[in-house]
């Protein structure tokens, strides 16, 4: 359900933000949260508050300096003494969009969350509403399929990724202390001889004002057949190129000549972090790959409120105190 207020938009409890993330209403139906009237009025207004932050805030423009003069204010409000961008890593990223961390994380880790997303299992598109494949990845062509995003925040591997003291540190040094895992995705990229979706260059324009992508491959991702992401980097800034549609290669040919437009490598175990708001694209595999990617940011994504937050309990006893000493990054996974 949803109703107009004026510029704002009045969301329900029935409502979804995205295909293929099940509503408060599903999730309730499906025994992943106990409703109450007080459960339901909270989610209900952060639901509100972090759809209209999106769509009413965050996506009227997409004018480069708003966003930076609408940032500042976001951090200032959060974090009023503190600065961004005071390492030489964190001022390198702020200049390219881009920071590459060479073996960050254990590659049995990564073996161990690659595991959980391959098994057979509920898979949907977030780009195809209704489309649900239920079984093995190689038991269909479909180009992309991800992961229920419940089933991902539950896994002990992702926890532990995400427990990640460096991965955490730089996110803070990169957008400020008040960093917060707000999403995540985790999905395998299939071979079908085409460009797919966001496999074409594009900006991510619906995600908060402050934010990064952490990418982590699950697969190595040794060549161009590998499928990687392709980026032109120092491109956040640019005025041009800003609508929030998808670009043609030769539209964009002189500024990849003048950036140095260039794809991302990487072995298993390394972790790459991206202002996905530079000009980016995925670029169609030649064989199977998988991808998780975490969205860190100051505000919510109008996605944040479907989180159904784990207890203290359901967290792996070896995490707890890597996760309690980082309350504030997992504000909306653990509480």
């Amino acid at each position: 359900m949803m109703t107009r207020l004026g510029k704002a938009m009045l969301v329900g409890a029935d409502h979804t933000p995205e295909a293929g993330i099940k509503p408060y209403t599903a999730q309730v139906a499906d025994g992943m949260r106990r409703d109450t009237r007080l459960a339901r009025l909270r989610h209900i207004a952060f639901y509100n508050y972090a759809y209209n932050y999106i769509f009413w805030l965050r996506t009227r423009s997409n004018d480069p300096a708003r966003l930076r003069r609408l940032g500042r204010i976001e951090r200032l409000l959060h974090a009023p003494w503190a600065r961004i961008g005071r390492t030489p890593r964190a001022a390198a990223f702020h200049a390219a969009d881009f920071h590459f961390a060479e073996k960050m994380l254990d590659s049995g880790l990564v073996d161990r969350m690659a595991a959980s997303m391959f098994a057979p299992q509920t898979f949907t598109d977030p780009y195809l509403p209704g489309f649900e494949h239920v079984g093995a990845p190689e038991a269909t062509d479909h180009p992309f399929l991800y992961m229920d995003a419940q089933r991902l925040f539950e896994d002990h591997g992702f926890l532990e990724i995400c427990a990640n003291p460096d991965l955490i540190a730089f996110c803070r040094e990169a957008i400020g202390p008040r960093a917060a895992l707000s999403w995540a995705w985790a999905w395998i990229s299939q071979p079908v001889g085409f460009a797919y979706q966001n496999q074409n260059w594009h900006r991510d324009c619906v995600e908060p004002l402050n934010f990064i992508r952490v990418f982590v491959p699950l697969s190595p991702i040794a060549t161009r057949e590998d499928g990687p992401l392709e980026l032109i980097p120092g491109t956040s800034g640019l005025h041009a190129f800003s609508e929030a549609r998808r670009f043609r290669d030769e539209e964009l040919e002189l500024i990849k000549q003048a950036n140095g437009a260039g794809v991302v490598l990487a072995e298993k175990g390394d972790v790459y972090f991206v202002n996905t708001f530079a000009l980016h694209r995925g670029t169609p595999p030649a064989q199977r790959r998988g991808m998780l990617s975490l969205l860190v940011s100051i505000g919510p994504s109008h996605r944040t409120p479907m989180i159904r937050k784990l207890k203290w309990h359901e967290v792996p006893e070896h995490l707890r105190p890597l996760i309690a000493r980082n309350r504030s990054f997992f504000r909306h996974l653990i509480g």
